[in-house]
Formats: structure tokens, sequence, C-alpha cells
């Protein structure tokens, strides 16, 4: 049997709809503003990474080779949280205004997606901030500096 059938229908009000509606709102505004950050990430990562091959050698560029592609992987990476924080404020305000669950269920389908990508970025990062700091204390402390004399 099929357990959609089951399961109690979910009504939403007015005050939720208007608490969706200015949820959208607000999520689109961060999605705005991070998707010109990722713009600007993607081109000082362009720039950097071209400078030094077009400008005279100069030691605040030298590093462009690897900082400039690193920079253009993180805008990268952020396209795919935009896009389903996108599909979430779009559906969410589409079903508010039409009252249509397809919208809805395709708007909470994208919040899932956004938060599931972001909540995986964020363990990645901590995962690396933990071996980096282990390293940095291991490498500290195996210099002259730390041995006993």
């Amino acid at each position: 049997m099929n357990e959609e059938f089951n399961q109690p229908r979910v009504f939403i009000d007015e005050t939720m709809k208007s608490d969706l509606l200015c949820s959208a709102k607000w999520a689109k505004f961060l999605l705005v503003v991070g998707a010109i950050a990722m713009s600007l990430y993607f081109v000082v990562g362009l720039v950097v990474t071209i400078a030094p091959k077009v400008l005279p050698p100069s030691p605040m560029l030298g590093s462009g080779v690897i900082v400039g592609p690193v920079y253009m992987a993180c805008a990268l990476i952020t396209v795919y949280p935009l896009v389903k924080g996108f599909q979430f404020a779009n559906g969410v305000k589409k079903a508010c205004m039409t009252g249509d669950e397809a919208h809805l269920s395709r708007g909470f389908a994208g919040l899932r997606a956004y938060l599931k990508y972001s909540g995986i970025l964020t363990i990645i990062g901590l995962v690396i901030l933990a071996v980096v700091l282990v390293a940095a204390i291991v490498l500290g402390c195996t210099t002259d500096c730390c041995t006993a004399a």
C-alpha cells in the first residue's frame, strides 16, 4: 500500500504563509549577495591566475598559480547551493501565491538539498581545519624552538 494516503495532510494558514514568504524574501536577498560574492571570487581568482603571466614579476603575484585556481574552485563549489537556495525561495513564493502544492514541495526539496550540501561542506571544512591544526602543532613541536636544550 502507498503510505502517502495514510499520512495526514498539512494545512498552511495565513500566518505560516506570511512566515514562508518572509523567509523566501530573506533567502533570496542572501542568495543574491552570495551569487555576487561567488562571482567576485571567481573573477579575483581568474585575475590572480592570469596576472603573473601578463604583468612584470612581483612577489605579491608570485603565488597566483596556486591561489587563483583555489579561489575559482571555491567559487564553483558554491554554485550548487545557490541554485538550490533559489529553488527554495522561488518555489515557496510561487506556492504561497498560487496555493500549488507542487511548487511548495519543489521549494522544500531545494531547501533540503541546500542544507545537506552546506552541512557536508561544513564537515569537510572542519576536518580540514582539524588536520591543519594537528599538522601545525606537530610541525611546531618538531622545530628547534620547542625542543629541550
